[in-house]
């Protein structure tokens, strides 16, 4: 399984310049793109204020890569309507090893570190690729990757 932190970017600035009405809306959008990213067996929840969860069950080992290449198609097709500003997202994903007893605090505070290594380390408006992501949070997190 995979546990996934996604955060709406920007959405202080949305509420601050367009108004809440127009945050609320981002926040729909936003569940849109998942409920279409994900499947009916994974589990998509709101966190509160711009963050979400998924615990999205694996069916392969490169099912991160296609989440990812999910969700793109799915902000690529909702922003493509003419508004006042773009959907973009952020997302940490931690893998759920069956093997380790990982509690769910320590997945949740992997996939918060490589979500924020996400946020630093593209140019707005951009999605890292899982090995970037990766590699960044290893790093920020103090970790290596061997």
């Amino acid at each position: 399984m995979l546990l996934i932190l996604v955060d709406v970017d920007g959405l202080k600035q949305i509420n601050d310049s367009l108004g809440h009405s127009q945050g609320d809306s981002a926040l729909r959008r936003t569940a849109e793109v998942l409920r279409k990213t994900f499947r009916n067996s994974d589990v998509v929840a709101r966190m509160g204020g711009d963050e979400f969860a998924v615990m999205a069950i694996e069916a392969s080992c490169n099912s991160e890569t296609a989440i990812r290449k999910r969700l793109n198609d799915q902000l690529t097709k909702i922003n493509s309507d003419s508004g006042p500003y773009k959907l973009s997202l952020s997302l940490g994903i931690a893998r759920v090893d069956p093997r380790s007893s990982s509690s769910i605090g320590s997945l949740m505070v992997r996939a918060d570190c490589a979500m924020y290594a996400q946020k630093r380390g593209r140019p707005n408006g951009t999605m890292a690729t899982a090995e970037t992501v990766r590699e960044k949070m290893l790093r920020d997190c103090g970790q290596t990757s061997g």
